[in-house]
């Protein structure tokens, strides 16, 4: 067994892995890498490794038998490889068509350095018979491989970026001509948060009365969105019902030209994803794409109990789109669907939902907290305007299970877990906080590695995130001792116990922490879950 070659080999999945959280952006892979230097190539193995290839070249200037040069680097090798930390923790590199193409890149670059000082060693003055000089090469040129591996990654994806252009515009322009053909509706729903919840419950009312099909948990990018177009979308589907999301200007716009959506939803404009767009507004921008996507006469069904929502609403009526507006709360107009008599609880909610044209009828739902109300809302003023009557979706919202990972609840060994692991923002995880306060029973417990993406604003709503955890919590176990700094912070500012609060690294540290404090009839909300491009890894 070579374990160095292990090594250098699972840090080059390692790395493509980490390439592809970051969207194969070679910016954002590239600032990761300025940020994370140590957890990409720790500095040990850089000396171990230095250390070998300086001892083997002693070794063999020596005379001595390249059998003793081989076998410190196997030793060291074994050093490197007991000590490895895999950055592959809360998820798995996927092995999709393109990580294969840039892997496949990176090892031929790889090969190419390690061939490049193998031919080296052969030029240099004698150190041996030509056996001992390829093992010198060997090591040496493995050494190098594995300590320029993070950049060898960056090399092969900028190498391939052409393929990956051409075969996206191929894939775009086979969707386009799909949904040319596609004789069906598209209803486009986007968002800072609520969009995945609220694409589940819309398919579901929709179900009742068409043939609907909806892009998958987790699909909302373009080209997530051109394959179920291009694989999955039929002509019996008389709806296609979409989540879009945006990383940037322009993208929504991008995959809404393929899409060409008669009906656009907008649950929410928020700061999550700050750090990427820069300002507030460059966010309300790219959620409007959706909206101004629509055709004249289109309708925008928009949350009127979010303020910005209500502004892109006026300015879509500007356009010369129909305005339906959902809410909860007194608006400056009154809203087409609008839910009355909440009464809520940790078994769920139950509320009156009554429509502008004087229709009325009660409800009852498992789904948690404020935020699904709101998504059930949504839903139904989209339903309504398919012709769907309030009857036909009574028993479809009663039905509904809360979507994967978003406020879903789980009993396991009398332990009630609460999961709402999809990337927080600062309004959902004050609604976390509040469905939390509704269990009664044992202690509550917050596992949470606080919010990210939020640029400047990012370190205050993670101080008040932990004030507010202070006031329903019980036990706070915080996930990353730096980036939860701000939590710990707020907690302590609102006078919470320093004893109960108690840190972890990772998945496994979560789980020796939560074994010292966890009983029969605690509550354990874990609220959002951070991509590894964020853990802090010993090294």
């Amino acid at each position: 067994m070579l374990p160095y070659a292990v090594v250098v080999a699972a840090r080059h999945l390692d790395c493509v892995y980490i390439l592809q959280l970051e969207r194969y952006k070679p910016d954002r892979y590239g600032r990761w890498l300025g940020l994370h230097r140590r957890a990409a190539l720790p500095g040990l193995e850089i000396a171990l490794q230095t250390l070998t290839v300086a001892l083997a070249v002693v070794l063999g200037e020596a005379g001595i038998h390249w059998l003793a040069a081989y076998g410190v680097w196997l030793a060291t090798g074994h050093a490197i490889l007991a000590r490895r930390r895999s950055l592959q923790v809360s998820q798995r590199l996927q092995y999709t068509p393109r990580a294969i193409r840039v892997l496949l890149a990176a090892f031929g670059v790889s090969a190419l350095v390690l061939g490049g000082i193998l031919a080296l060693a052969m030029l240099l003055p004698p150190l041996g018979d030509l056996l001992s000089r390829w093992i010198l090469g060997g090591i040496g040129g493995l050494a190098l491989a594995g300590i320029l591996t993070p950049v060898t990654v960056r090399i092969a994806a900028a190498a391939v970026s052409p393929v990956e252009r051409s075969i996206a515009r191929t894939f775009l322009g086979e969707a386009d001509r799909r949904m040319r053909a596609y004789p069906g509706r598209v209803i486009g729903i986007t968002g800072s948060y609520g969009k995945t919840t609220t694409k589940f419950i819309t398919a579901s009312l929709l179900a009742s009365r068409y043939r609907v099909l909806k892009t998958p948990d987790g699909v909302n990018t373009t080209m997530g969105i051109t394959r179920v177009i291009r694989e999955d979308l039929r002509d019996e589907h008389e709806l296609f019902v979409v989540e879009v999301a945006a990383y940037g200007p322009g993208e929504i716009r991008e995959v809404c030209d393929i899409l060409r959506p008669r009906l656009g939803i907008l649950t929410a404009v928020g700061v999550q994803h700050l750090e990427r767009f820069g300002t507030e507004a460059a966010i309300a921008e790219a959620k409007y794409e959706l909206l101004a996507a629509l055709p004249a006469g289109g309708t925008a069904v928009v949350n009127a109990d979010d303020p910005v929502c209500l502004t892109l609403a006026e300015r879509s009526r500007a356009d010369g789109k129909r305005v339906v507006l959902y809410g909860m709360g007194e608006t400056p107009r009154d809203p087409a669907v609008r839910a009355t008599e909440v009464q809520s609880s940790a078994r769920g909610t139950s509320f009156r939902v009554v429509t502008g044209d004087g229709e009325a009828a009660a409800f009852q739902t498992r789904l948690l907290g404020r935020g699904n109300l709101s998504n059930i809302l949504a839903a139904v003023a989209a339903a309504r305007e398919f012709g769907v009557p309030l009857p036909a979706m009574r028993e479809a919202v009663a039905a509904l299970a809360p979507a994967p990972m978003r406020l879903e609840v789980r009993e396991e060994g009398g332990i009630v877990k609460i999961l709402d692991v999809a990337n927080a923002n600062p309004r959902g995880a004050q609604m976390a906080l509040e469905v939390l306060a509704q269990f009664q029973g044992g202690s509550r417990i917050l596992i949470t590695p606080g919010m990210v993406e939020l640029g400047p604003i990012e370190a205050d709503e993670n101080r008040r995130f932990g004030q507010a955890a202070a006031a329903v919590c019980d036990q706070v176990v915080l996930v990353g001792p730096e980036q939860t700094r701000p939590i710990r912070d707020g907690l302590i500012e609102r006078g919470f116990p320093a004893d109960r609060i108690l840190t972890a690294r990772n998945a496994d540290e979560v789980a020796d922490r939560l074994a010292a404090i966890v009983r029969p009839g605690d509550i354990l909300l874990y609220e959002n879950r951070l991509p590894d491009t964020y853990l802090e890894i010993r090294t």
